[in-house]
C-alpha cells in the first residue's frame, strides 16, 4: 500500500478558544453531555463536504477524498486520518440540568389547544430535549462556557481544514438540535463570509446531499434577524418566530403558509421530516422515515449582542422519497426566501463563484 508521507511530518497545528453561545446538549451513550473530540471530528467532515463537495461530481469521489483526508477503517480507500482533534475545557465546563429562562410565548397558528400560541424554546427543541410540563429531559452546557479545540493537519489537507474551519466558525453548531440553533460556540465575535465560494441556487439540485453554500439573484442564501438581543434566549425566539412563519404563516405579516395537507408529499415536508401529526404512509416515509432540513438556525454572539442567522444549503430532497420532480423542490424553496426577505435581511458579502 502506497505510504502518504503527508501524514507524517510538516504539520500544522490550530488552536481554537471557542465559547458556547447557545445551550449544547453534547451527549454520549447516555445522552447526557460530554465534551469528547469524536463529535467535533464529525463536524469537521459535515463542513468539509460543504466547503470542498462541489469539487467532486459523484458521492464516491466525495468520500474517497473525503476518507484520504479524515480517514477510514478500510485501508486501501483512506486509512489513517490526517487530522487529529482535541477537546480540552477551559473554564468549568459542568454539564448542569438546569431549566431554561422563559423568553415567553409567541405565535402559532396551528396550536389549537394553546390559543394559538407556544413556547419558542419548546419548538426549537423539539421531542426528546425539553418536556412541556418537566422542563429539561438531559443535561447540557450552558452558554458562556469556555473549551479549547485543538486540531492537528497534515500538510496535504492543510488548505481543505482551513476552509472548512471558516465555515464552522460562522455557522457551527453542535449537539442535539443543532440545526435549530442548539449548542451554537464560535471563536471569532463577527461573523465573517466575505470571499467564501458559492454555487448557483438552481445548480445545486443535481445532488442529494449538502455539498455548498448556495446564493440567487439577491446573494448568499445566509439571513440575520433584524434586531440584535441582549440575551441568547431572545434571540433564539426571534428566530422561532420566523421558522414558525415560513411553516404555518401569519396573517398579521402577511405570510402564506407551505401546506402541510395537501400534495404528495405537501410543500412542508420538503423542510424536514418527520413532521409532527403529519406522517406519510408511503415507502420511504412513514414513521421510520427520516429526511434533516436543508435550513439551518444559527446564534451568534457579537459586539452589540446576539444576532439570529438562517443559512439554506440548497441541495435536492431524497429522490427515493420525494418523486415530484426537482423544479417543484426549487419552487417550494423559492417560497421560502421569499418569506425569509420580508422577515429577515440579507447578509451581503462578496462572494467567490464555484
Amino acid at each position: 500500500m502506497p505510504v502518504n508521507i503527508a501524514r507524517f511530518y510538516k504539520r500544522e497545528k490550530f488552536e481554537l478558544d471557542c465559547e458556547t453561545i447557545t445551550p449544547m446538549f453534547l451527549g454520549n451513550a447516555s445522552q447526557e453531555t460530554e465534551l469528547r473530540a469524536a463529535p467535533f471530528k464529525g463536524l469537521l467532515r459535515y463542513w468539509w463536504r460543504v466547503a470542498e463537495g462541489a469539487k467532486y461530481p459523484s458521492p464516491a469521489k466525495l468520500l474517497t477524498a473525503e476518507n484520504t483526508i479524515f480517514g477510514s477503517p478500510d485501508q486501501e480507500y483512506g486509512g489513517k486520518s490526517q487530522v487529529t482533534v482535541e477537546a480540552m475545557a477551559l473554564s468549568s465546563l459542568t454539564a448542569i440540568n438546569v431549566n431554561l429562562p422563559d423568553p415567553g410565548l409567541v405565535a402559532h397558528p396551528e396550536c389549537e389547544r394553546t390559543d394559538g400560541q407556544t413556547n419558542p424554546l419548546n419548538y426549537l427543541a423539539g421531542m426528546g430535549l425539553i418536556h412541556y410540563r418537566k422542563g429539561i429531559l438531559h443535561s447540557y452546557f450552558a452558554p458562556g462556557e469556555n473549551f479549547r479545540l485543538r486540531i492537528t493537519v497534515g500538510s496535504g489537507a492543510q488548505r481543505a481544514v482551513q476552509s472548512t474551519l471558516r465555515l464552522i466558525d460562522a455557522f457551527g453548531a453542535i449537539g442535539s438540535r443543532s440545526r435549530n440553533g442548539w449548542g451554537c460556540f464560535a471563536w471569532n465575535k463577527a461573523m465573517d463570509v466575505s470571499g467564501l465560494s458559492f454555487r448557483k441556487f438552481i445548480d445545486a439540485f443535481d445532488r442529494d446531499y449538502p455539498h455548498c453554500l448556495g446564493a440567487d439573484d439577491k446573494g448568499l442564501l445566509l439571513w440575520k434577524t433584524k434586531d440584535s438581543r441582549t440575551t441568547w434566549q431572545d434571540c433564539m425566539k426571534d428566530l422561532a418566530e420566523v421558522y414558525i412563519s415560513i411553516r404555518a404563516g401569519s396573517r398579521q405579516k402577511g405570510i402564506p403558509k407551505l401546506d402541510v395537507n395537501l400534495g404528495n408529499p405537501p410543500e412542508r415536508h420538503l423542510l424536514g421530516y418527520p413532521v409532527t401529526n403529519h406522517n406519510i404512509m408511503k415507502p420511504g416515509w412513514g414513521r421510520q422515515g427520516r429526511h434533516a432540513s436543508a435550513l439551518r438556525l444559527i446564534v451568534r454572539k457579537e459586539t452589540d449582542g446576539h444576532r439570529g442567522y438562517i443559512l439554506h444549503l440548497p441541495h435536492l430532497f431524497s429522490e427515493v422519497m420525494w418523486q415530484n420532480g426537482t423544479q417543484e423542490q426549487i419552487k417550494i424553496w423559492q417560497k421560502v426566501h421569499v418569506t425569509l426577505d420580508k422577515l429577515c435581511r440579507r447578509v451581503v458579502t462578496k462572494e467567490v463563484r464555484s
